[in-house]
């Protein structure tokens, strides 16, 4: 009986040994060719800088991505995807204006496969570069920190000169340096130049020259002050510390401001403990920082009798 348990055992073993050694050579020695398409292969502009010393630009590609048949062995097939592969049209060789049909080469890290482009070759426009001088505007975004009002703001270039195709020169609207945040730590930043459309969007295939400049600004003094009634025959009325508005401005005059008042109200109109919208009057020197520019208040008796 014992004997019979050590045959089966051994019967086994020897069973799970020959299908591995099937299994290997079946995959290793029988591995098939097989074949499949990758769809959406990012398709790559190569030779653009040559193009561009050559005087010329790419206006549009047809196509930015693209369909692969790819035909390898079975392992190595399950290796290829669309972000192993790569395809590459080449317009270095370019010299004339118009539109090409160039065919895309495909290539991947995985040896021993063969790859066919689906569908038909890449159209790419090739356009002349022409050149234009445009006006610099900044673009300065409000500060995260609301004590942080730019008061003035210099560049160091004024003025762009802008290569790109003909047809595109002629939809730039205008050049802005990319949004700039202020903070507190630095008074200068420096901001790559972008070329808008007519429709605000930004355009591709554009070389600005310089491509940055330097934005320098400054900031305008902030403070909190309290609100003051003002009612006729001159007289102001302290309010409660709740009333308060933020205002910015700058020089003597700013210093001074040491409160604001309300346009003035004749209090014989109103009721005691009326709820009256008073707008608030702002000298020249200073701006409100926020939304407010009036307040809501109940009237009370003392500002009658003081």
């Amino acid at each position: 009986m014992e004997k019979m348990t050590r045959d089966k055992f051994a019967v086994k073993i020897i069973c799970v040994a020959l299908a591995a050694i099937l299994w290997f050579y079946v995959s290793y020695q029988e591995n098939p060719t097989m074949s499949k398409t990758v769809k959406n292969v990012p398709l790559a502009i190569a030779g653009e800088q040559a193009l561009k010393e050559n005087g010329f630009s790419v206006y549009s590609v047809s196509e930015k991505s693209v369909d692969v048949k790819v035909t390898a062995r079975r392992l190595s097939l399950a290796r290829v995807s669309n972000k192993t592969l790569s395809a590459v049209i080449n317009v270095s060789s370019i010299k004339e204006s118009g539109k090409y049909v160039i065919p895309a080469t495909v290539s991947s890290s995985v040896s021993g496969a063969t790859y066919y482009v689906k569908g038909k070759d890449i159209a790419v426009v090739i356009e002349a570069m022409q050149k234009n001088t445009f006006d610099i505007e900044a673009d300065i975004a409000q500060s995260h920190d609301s004590d942080l009002i730019v008061s003035s703001h210099r560049l160091s270039h004024s003025e762009v000169s802008v290569s790109a195709p003909k047809s595109i020169l002629n939809e730039i609207a205008s050049v802005k340096t990319e949004s700039i945040i202020p903070n507190s730590k630095e008074t200068k930043q420096t901001a790559k130049l972008v070329a808008y459309g007519k429709d605000g969007t930004p355009l591709e295939g554009v070389v600005c020259t310089p491509d940055k400049v330097d934005v320098s600004y400054t900031f305008y003094d902030v403070k909190t002050v309290p609100v003051v009634l003002k009612t006729t025959g001159e007289k102001t009325h302290s309010l409660p510390s709740k009333y308060t508005v933020k205002i910015y401005g700058e020089g003597e005059a700013f210093d001074k401001i040491k409160q604001i008042e309300t346009e003035e109200i004749n209090l014989a109109q109103f009721e005691v403990s009326s709820k009256v919208r008073i707008r608030l009057k702002f000298p020249d020197s200073a701006v409100p920082a926020g939304d407010t520019t009036e307040v809501e208040i109940e009237l009370k008796e003392k500002y009658y009798n003081e």
